[in-house]
């Protein structure tokens, strides 16, 4: 409930329990937060005044409302929690039913009913009637609850709570008020009236008693409804004291009817009540405390003058000492006494108290007289004795503080301020046993009486037996060296002169009393040192008498033989002093003595390690083979019981217990085979007989405390037997543990606790073991060393025997119990419950090794294995132990320990796939019983950890873990089951609801989310610390949300919930403050809620991905921009990257190497990735390092010391450690939160301005935060990755924005990024800021994080595209400013006022790192790291050479030899590409790197500076060395296969090589010119040395060849076109090397003129084809023909295929002519659907984007469809052009040919001058397509020799030329060029008009 909202239900439960965690969270709160606002208390508090004063009263039926409601049935009722609405007849008559039962009005009954529904989720198999009752008293348990919290809560004189003092002080006004008037009656009221067999008669009376638990419940309910009734009076009571009237009526009540329990002592309510009296009676304050004084004034006693006097009348004694009251009973006297002996030292201490005090009390001085006669009053009524048998003698003394306070006051006070009458009880006492030897001389039996000072004892002995309070230390606080006060001091002089007691001659009746109460009070160091005296009472008298017994015993060989039987003992070793034939028997009392005088021992050695180390060592005494030797002989049971205790603390300690363990040896206690001797006759003979097993019991006690204290010695017995624990483990296997459950009793209770002990014993044995083949006897022989204890229990336990059979048939019974009610025996019960599943689950744990070590001794055959035997179903039953594991749960507030260790052994058993079926098919089979498993997991989450400790908390972690260990199970799972999902279906279709929303039970997945929701739930502290429960839960939702399989279920619940992740992001939290567990959960939160919007993103739910946005990405209330201060960016502020390593100590005695070696040696990996030491194996090897050391015990000493010191070393070191992998965790789920949101966000929810705002920030933040040379690697590395995909983002963003706009690039990078001159000003703007960091972090990140330097490459490489931005096809048009001279030579380019400033921006920061940058770069690009480190690095190196061409990095390069190294590994990779084309590369890293090294050498080639230096360092010579080009696929095999969906076919690998090496011909050919000799000789020279290549492409191309093919034909046609020029070629054919490959050129040019023909037809129109290579392909074609027309156009090898080029020349223009037509068509259309879009409907939309593309809005849909079209209109145009530009080629090739044709008969021809001089007249900036008409010269020369040639050729082309060249052909032509500039059109119109003239006036 929000503890500012009021009570929404007004039935019989809910405003109970809102009221109870109301009043909890104020009182338990210490912050000062809004919601814990004082008035909002009050305003609750006022509303329940009436409540609490009319305690436990229900609102009065109404017979009106009974009628209304009965009308709902027809007419229906307003109910304020769900409205109007019908009722039926069932809820009806329920709702009458429970009004008749507790009188309470029927609309608050249907309310309740309705309560009751809504619940019965949380109470699976309940009616909805009984589940109303089972709340109705719950809430009345609540209020009452609450009551007592604000009673307990009211400022007074007992104890203070932590709350706020304004909310203490409301609640002290408000409880004094209510008391005034009249709480407490009414709460002795309520309790008289709340009984619990009135309560079950009306449940009974009507048939309204729960089933089973359920009715356990109901009686818990009813019953801690009383105890807390009960604890309002005491609360109030021990803070302020009680009213006289109060006071009086709670004395009456309680001497006329106490409850007692089933033991005879009072029961917890007669406790409570009476402990409220002693607390009214009491004024220890006055010297408890230093302000007493003040406190008293605000008591009764105090304040109310005629109180004393009236309690005086009340409990003085009678006048006479014979008169007594009529129907005083004991327990009467023994209140009254108990209140007389509070009441007289009330005013003893009052008589000591300040006159001021007296003076404000104006007591009588008569009535402070009566102290001592109310003191002998108490005594004389048996005071101690009631206190004693009625308080003392159960356990609620010790489990309520301010109940063992008081008592412990009362004692103290009565020693302090009676300190004569103890003296008095002494000196009667002293004289009682003097009478009793008198009579014991006589032979008479001494008249029954028990000194008072001897019950004042056993007082001393049960209070402070069980002192978790440690309040025994008062009593030797005169032995600390602290000087105490004044006050104090006497005090505790006389409390410590009561304790040495010893000092004095204490008769011997007192003796056995006060050395029980001595060793309650026993205290380290204090008690050991008053025994160490030599008084008349001492650890040396003790242990000598002792001794002297012994050796007396030793003496007398038969000391029995007249009397009893030898191997008799026990009791009848006891006997009356007047049938003592022997000297050597002992009396009862002297049996007594001894046994107390041992219980001191065993309490001093517990308490006090260096007593025990002298018991033990002291050979005089010899005290350990002393007992040993007792035991052997005939003494009593009971004190050889004793005796085994004392020895079990005695060698409790590691120093003491080899000392022990030898002993029990020498004795020979135990043996294996079957004699009657020693313990063996003692069980058969004694302890069976008398159906009481006290020394079986205690010696499993002693092998308890041995083997806890070290490990047993593996020689024990070595020279006798052979070495080990086998008779031990036999002993107490065999004749104790297994005949356990067959043997008599008398008490039933020490059955369970004989097994709890066995099984205890048994689970230590098996903790300490760890399987080894040496632990298999080998075959046939006897083995020379028995194994260690744990090997044949283990053993037992996989195999089927009946040690595993009593464990499970145990497990079975304990089970039942526990649905019981409470019995004597529940304790022990519980214990071995425990037990049994502690030893279940460490035998599974075991299993896997032991089967090893079977495997390796050769003896697999021995092991079945625990796994499957635990399947077995045994009982009539089929009991399944899976299940019943399942069951304990269902107990878990009860017995949270057990809960813990069955979730344990359901964790380690369910590991198996196997179990894991078999469980869930069991729980399966029916149907109830599946509701209570499920609801047992539930109720083990949701219980409460207050009060069950570490056991519950454990319990729902051990849940938790379990759900995560078995949810990865393919489905169905018991994980699945367990949270709710359908299980008969996919459960990705699975519904999971709101618990009890239409019937849905509750599951384990509400728990958590209720457990994450009570975590954020506000508090008044700043931060809530997260436990590792919290943590926990978060980690199973992020892999509940991960999973496939329970995603989409899952998420819609927790959006159902109010968009649950998205308010939990809100929750930020301080992480430099934070503990690892809050961050580790917060960790976990933010990948749920990755996974959370990767769901959102890609099911366009943009609900969920609004609220996750709104949670992350918005500031909450600021006044600043929505990203300034948003989730997602504090999400990082806070986080520390840096972890200091833990100081390493100064080793005095290890070897600081070998000792880092070995802890090295001792690495465990962890769950997040990295790894921690073992602390177990540490200690454990040191230990076997200081085992094997010989040394005296002080050095041993130092050495332990050493090793303790190591141990706290590798504690701190695994604490820095696991900080640090749980911030880099953290970093790497808020790295991948980030990066999903920015890829996942639309526009619509996300701007691209508040996109753009939030990524800068973000990165400014990012790389702000991060120090390159401090940061943790882990977090370096996610970093780095970081940045580069919101770096990605950027770009994409950037490219959006850029599209969606229509302003030039310069203009919009104003907008998008700021002015210009903001850009420019400082290194401290963003981009700026960004660009310096990153560049700045690769010169510090070393070459040994390849990972990191990648990142950051990538990083940078996407901040220059930024920067470099290139044109999509998507963008709008824009104008390219470049000339003819800057697309030749990129560093020609000049500046202009348009020149992108962040361009010049980016260039200054680059060169601000100087050389060292470009040093770095280079070395990466050559270097020997990895390869995509390489890659990256080359294009940085590519694009920042394209930025700035200029540069100074190429003299870098070139003078430092990069770029020669970059140019000669070309030919190192020769032999991986070679490897890289075949079929199956072992790799293709090599092809990739070729390609950036190309790439490279490509953009460098694009200066002439660059492209010159190339040629100087041989780039081109090192390709044509390369063998991997003369490896080219085979045509028909090769490029028919498609790529696969990661590795490319061989053909496309190939290409890879191909199809870069000729772009670098292309690109030098292009800044060098195809006049330079140099270049064109080296491109000759590469392709001829792959002529095969060349051949084997040329001849197997044609238009419809594959794609692939194409491509390579289209680079290849492009340089050989572009080396054909004829005067060039000429002038380097004289070179040596071309002479040699003549015949290769001639080859070359005949195919690709044999080329032109076959490409003379355009292939059809269809997708798959490109046609924009066919129109490359075709100019390179027609480049080539015209370049080399003249010389295959006089003869040789080539002219016919020349003759065939110019021929196809006419009809390929035609074709082109064709398709430019159709190409003009098509880009129209794209312009009309492109100029439409804005009128388009959603569905228009969809059909032009395809079935593929699914976009998030209709914003993104036209934003989609706009750069669909332009990218299409782009491809369009380009085509169109290309077109064009191919059609222009055919027309000059059939100029050129008609020219050589048709006017070869001319006598007179123009001069070549003129066609010179036209050339000149067309300048150089004219289209490419565009050539010279030089070559006309020279074919005027040859005119004659051609005229024979041409023949019927020309008359042909004369008749093809008139028949398509007419008007219309013409101007389609003409209108080709009507987009070019006009000089491109002229040259068009005078080419046209030539081919006119030479078809008029050519002869032909």
């Amino acid at each position: 409930m929000d503890i500012n909202e009021g009570t929404t239900t007004e039935d019989l439960w809910t405003p109970y329990k809102e009221l109870a965690a109301v009043v909890e969270s104020y009182l338990t709160n210490e912050g000062s937060g809004a919601p814990y606002a004082v008035h909002t208390f009050e305003s609750v508090l006022r509303r329940h005044k009436q409540t609490f004063l009319s305690l436990l009263k229900n609102p009065a039926k109404n017979p009106a409302s009974r009628e209304e409601i009965k009308r709902g049935i027809t007419e229906g009722v307003n109910l304020p929690s769900v409205g109007r609405t019908l009722l039926s007849k069932e809820l009806v008559d329920e709702a009458i039913i429970i009004s008749d039962m507790y009188n309470a009005n029927e609309y608050a009954c249907l309310e309740l009913l309705h309560t009751a529904q809504r619940q019965s989720s949380r109470r699976p198999g309940l009616a909805r009637g009984l589940l109303a009752v089972l709340l109705y008293y719950d809430g009345k348990r609540a209020l009452v609850q609450a009551l007592r919290e604000l009673v307990m809560a009211r400022d007074g004189v007992s104890w203070s709570i932590s709350a706020r003092e304004e909310v203490v002080s409301y609640v002290s006004r408000y409880v004094g008020q209510l008391v005034a008037d009249g709480l407490l009656g009414g709460a002795l009221d309520a309790l008289r009236r709340c009984d619990l067999d009135t309560e079950l008669e009306l449940l009974r009376r009507n048939r309204a008693l729960p089933p089973g638990r359920h009715l356990a419940r109901l009686l818990a309910a009813v019953q801690n409804t009383r105890k807390l009734l009960a604890g309002v009076i005491f609360a109030a009571s021990a803070q302020l004291g009680l009213e006289r009237d109060i006071l009086l009526r709670l004395l009456s009540e309680q001497m006329s009817s106490p409850s007692k329990g089933p033991t005879g002592a009072l029961d917890e309510i007669s406790l409570a009540l009476q402990m409220a009296l002693l607390y009214a009676l009491d004024l220890s304050v006055l010297h408890r405390r230093e302000d007493g004084e003040e406190l008293a004034k605000k008591l009764p006693l105090i304040q109310d003058p005629d109180l004393i006097s009236v309690l005086l009348d009340q409990l003085s004694p009678p006048s006479e000492p014979n008169q007594t009251q009529e129907g005083e009973d004991k327990n009467s006297n023994g209140l009254k006494a108990l209140c007389q002996l509070s009441l007289g030292l009330a005013l003893a201490a009052l008589k000591r108290a300040p006159v001021s005090l007296l003076r404000r009390a104006e007591p009588k001085t008569e009535l402070l007289d009566q102290d001592e006669m109310l003191v002998d009053a108490a005594i004389d009524g048996g005071v101690f004795e009631y206190l004693d048998e009625a308080i003392l003698s159960s356990d609620l003394v010790s489990s309520e503080e301010y109940y063992q306070r008081r008592i412990h006051s009362l004692i103290t006070d009565f020693i302090v301020l009676m300190h004569s009458k103890l003296m008095e009880m002494r000196v009667k006492a002293e004289e009682a046993a003097r009478a009793a030897q008198l009579y014991a001389a006589e032979g008479l039996r001494a008249p029954a009486q028990r000194a008072r000072l001897d019950a004042l004892l056993r007082c001393v002995e049960r209070l402070y037996r069980r002192d978790p309070l440690q309040l025994r230390r008062d009593y030797w606080a005169a032995c600390d060296g602290a000087a105490p006060s004044c006050r104090a001091g006497g005090r505790a002089a006389t409390l410590y002169k009561f304790v040495r007691l010893s000092g004095e001659v204490v008769v011997a009746a007192l003796l056995p009393g006060y050395l029980r109460a001595l060793a309650a009070l026993a205290v380290p160091r204090h008690t050991w040192a008053l025994l160490a005296r030599r008084d008349a009472l001492s650890a040396h008298h003790l242990l000598t008498a002792l001794s002297l017994y012994y050796r007396n015993l030793r003496a007398d060989p038969s000391p029995f033989a007249e009397h009893l039987h030898s191997s008799s003992l026990g009791a009848s070793a006891v006997v009356p002093p007047t049938a003592r034939p022997g000297r050597l028997l002992v009396r009862q009392e002297e049996v007594e003595a001894m046994i107390a005088a041992l219980k001191l021992i065993a309490a001093v050695a517990k308490q006090d390690e260096a007593a025990c180390i002298s018991i033990c060592e002291n050979l005089q005494w010899d005290a350990i083979n002393c007992m040993f030797g007792l035991i052997c002989c005939h003494v009593p049971l009971p004190l050889k019981a004793e005796l085994c205790l004392t020895l079990a603390a005695l060698g409790g300690t590691a120093a003491t217990a080899g000392r022990v363990w030898a002993a029990l040896e020498a004795a020979q206690l135990v043996s294996i085979s079957k004699d009657k001797r020693a313990l063996n006759v003692e069980l058969q003979e004694v302890e069976c007989r008398m159906e009481e097993y006290p020394l079986s019991r205690a010696f499993l006690v002693l092998l308890e405390a041995l083997c806890g204290a070290a490990p047993p010695p593996r020689a024990l017995g070595a020279g006798s037997r052979a070495p080990g624990l086998a008779p031990y483990v036999q002993h107490a296997l065999e004749r104790l543990a297994l005949p356990a459950p067959h043997r008599p009793y008398s008490r039933p209770p020490e059955r369970w606790q004989m097994l709890s002990l066995c099984f205890q014993l048994f689970a230590r044995w098996l903790d300490q073991y760890e399987p080894a083949a040496s632990d298999f006897p080998p075959p046939n022989t006897e083995p020379d060393m028995n194994p260690p204890p744990g090997f044949p229990l283990l053993l037992q336990l996989h195999t089927k025997s009946e040690f595993l059979r009593l464990v499970l048939t145990t497990l079975d019974e304990a089970h039942e119990l526990m649905d019981k009610q409470s019995a004597p025996e529940q304790e022990y019960v519980h214990k071995t419950l425990v037990s049994s599943l502690q030893i279940l689950e460490r035998a599974l744990a075991l299993e896997r090794p032991l089967n090893v070590a079977a495997a390796e001794a050769g003896r697999a055959v021995l092991v079945v294995g625990l796994s499957k035997l635990i399947l077995a179903p045994e009982g009539p039953d089929g009991c399944d132990r899976l299940v019943t594991c399942c069951r304990v749960l269902e107990h878990v507030s009860a017995l949270p320990e057990a809960a813990a260790r069955a979730v344990a052994l359901l964790a380690r058993a369910l590991q198996s796939p196997v179990c894991a079926r078999h469980l869930l098919a069991s729980v399966l089979h029916r149907h109830d019983l599946a509701a209570d498993v499920r609801h047992g997991f539930v109720e083990c989450l949701e219980t409460e950890d207050w009060g069950t400790g570490a056991a519950a908390h454990g319990t729902k972690e051990g849940v938790l873990l379990l759900l995560l260990q078995l949810l990865p199970a393919a489905p169905p799972s018991l994980a699945h089951f367990l949270l709710g999902y359908t299980l008969n279906d996919d459960i990705s279709r699975s519904v999971l609801q709101e618990a009890g929303s239409a019937g849905a039970p509750r599951t384990c997945f509400h728990s958590i989310l209720d457990i994450l929701e009570e975590y954020i739930a506000p508090s008044g502290d700043t931060q809530k610390e997260a436990t590792t429960l919290v943590e926990s839960c978060y980690r199973l939702l992020y892999w509940i949300c991960a999973r496939p399989a329970t995603s989409p279920p899952a998420l819609r619940l927790l959006r159902a919930r109010d968009y649950f992740l998205a308010r939990h992001a809100k929750a930020v939290v301080n992480l430099e403050s934070a503990s690892p567990a809050t961050v580790s959960a917060r960790s976990w939160l933010l990948r749920a809620c990755a996974c959370e919007a990767g769901a959102a993103g890609a099911g366009r739910q943009h609900a969920a991905l609004a609220a996750l946005l709104a949670a992350l990405a918005h500031a909450p209330q600021r006044a600043c921009q929505e990203w300034e201060w948003c989730v997602i960016r504090r999400s990082l502020e806070s986080l520390p990257v840096r972890v200091s390593a833990a100081p390493e100590p100064n080793w005095e005695l290890f070897h600081a190497h070998q000792l880092r070696r070995a802890i090295a040696e001792c690495d465990l990996p962890t769950g997040l990735g990295g790894k921690r030491i073992s602390v177990s194996r540490v200690h454990a090897l040191l230990s076997r390092e200081l085992a094997a050391l010989r040394a005296s015990a002080p050095q041993r000493s130092l050495v332990a010391a050493e090793i303790q010191k190591v141990l706290d070393y590798v504690t701190e070191v695994n604490k820095q450690r696991n900080l640090a992998a749980t911030l880099t965790h953290y970093y790497d789920s808020w790295r991948q939160l980030t990066e999903i949101l920015f890829c996942v966000a639309p526009q619509d929810l996300l701007s691209l301005e508040s996109k753009k705002n939030l990524l800068l920030n973000i990165l400014q933040d990012l790389l702000n935060k991060i120090p390159p040379a401090e940061v943790l690697p882990q977090i370096g590395n996610l970093a780095s990755g970081t940045v580069l995909l919101l770096l990605v983002n950027l770009r994409h963003c950037y490219i959006l924005q850029k599209r969606e706009s229509s302003l030039k690039t310069a203009d919009f990078e104003t907008s998008f990024f700021g002015p210009s001159n903001q850009i420019m000003q400082t290194k401290s703007l963003t981009l700026k800021f960004i660009l310096h960091k990153i560049l700045s972090w690769i010169l510090v990140s070393g070459v040994s994080t390849q990972k990191m330097r990648v990142n950051l490459y990538g990083a940078l490489l996407n901040f220059l595209n930024i920067v470099n931005l290139k044109p999509s096809s998507a963008d709008p048009e824009e104008d390219v400013n470049a000339t003819y001279v800057t697309r030749l030579d990129s560093s020609k380019a000049r500046p202009s006022r348009e020149e992108s400033t962040l361009k010049s921006m980016a260039i200054e920061v680059i060169n601000s790192f100087g050389e060292n940058l470009c040093s770095i770069v280079c070395s990466d690009c050559i270097g020997g790291g990895h390869d995509v480190c390489r890659m990256v690095a080359l294009s940085c190196l590519d694009t920042m050479i394209e930025i700035n061409p200029g540069t100074d990095w190429m003299n870098t390069l070139t003078n430092q030899g990069y770029l020669r190294s970059l140019i000669d590994s070309l030919l190192q990779d020769d032999e991986g590409l070679k490897e890289a084309l075949e079929p199956s590369p072992k790799s293709l890293r090599v092809l990739y790197v070729f390609e950036s090294k190309m790439a490279l050498l490509i953009k460098i080639a694009g200066t002439r500076v660059g492209a010159e230096t190339l040629l100087a360092q041989g780039a081109l010579a090192c390709l044509a060395n390369l063998r991997a080009l003369d490896a080219h696929p085979d045509i028909h095999a090769g490029y028919g296969a498609r790529d696969a969906d990661f590795v490319p076919s061989v053909a496309s690998r190939f290409r890879q090589i191909l199809v870069p090496s000729l772009t670098l011909c292309d690109a030098l050919l292009s800044t060098l010119g195809a006049q330079n000799h140099s270049c064109v000789l080296h491109a000759t020279h590469l392709l001829l040395s792959h002529l095969e290549c060349v051949d084997m492409v040329l001849r197997a191309a044609h238009p419809n060849s594959p794609q692939g093919l194409l491509i390579e034909l289209e680079a290849l046609t492009s340089v050989i076109a572009r080396t054909s020029n004829r005067e060039v070629f000429g002038a380097v054919s004289a070179d040596t090397a071309l002479q040699s490959s003549a015949a290769g050129v001639q080859r070359v040019q005949y195919l690709m003129l044999a080329l032109l023909p076959r490409f003379q037809q355009p292939p059809p129109e269809s997708p798959e084809q490109d046609s924009i290579l066919y129109y490359k392909i075709v100019w390179n074609l027609l480049m080539f023909a015209r370049n080399t027309l003249e010389e295959v156009s006089v003869g040789g090898a080539t002219a016919e295929g020349g003759r065939r080029a110019g021929a196809a020349a006419l009809a390929l223009l035609h074709a082109l002519l064709l398709r430019r037509r159709a190409h003009d068509k098509l880009l129209a259309t794209v312009q009309h659907q492109l100029h439409n879009v804005p009128a388009m409907t959603l569905l228009d939309m969809k059909k032009l984007l395809g079935a593929e593309a699914t976009p998030a809005s209709p914003v993104e849909a036209r934003a989609a469809v706009v750069a669909r079209l332009r990218e299409r209109a782009a491809a369009r145009r380009r085509e169109l052009q290309l077109c064009e530009h191919a059609a222009h080629a055919a027309l000059q090739l059939l100029w050129a040919h008609a020219r050589l044709l048709l006017r070869a008969s001319l006598a007179r021809a123009d001069s070549p001058r003129d066609c010179e001089s036209a050339a000149r007249r067309t300048p150089a900036t004219f289209h490419p397509l565009a050539i010279d008409d030089c070559a006309s010269s020279s074919a005027m020369t040859k005119a004659a020799a051609l005229r024979g040639a041409v023949g019927e050729e020309a008359v042909s082309l004369r008749k093809e030329l008139l028949a398509v060249f007419n008007e219309r052909f013409v101007e389609e032509l003409l209108e080709t060029a009507k987009n070019q500039p006009p000089i491109q059109r002229g040259f068009l119109e005078i080419l046209l008009k030539d081919i006119k003239t030479m078809i008029q006036f050519s002869p032909y």
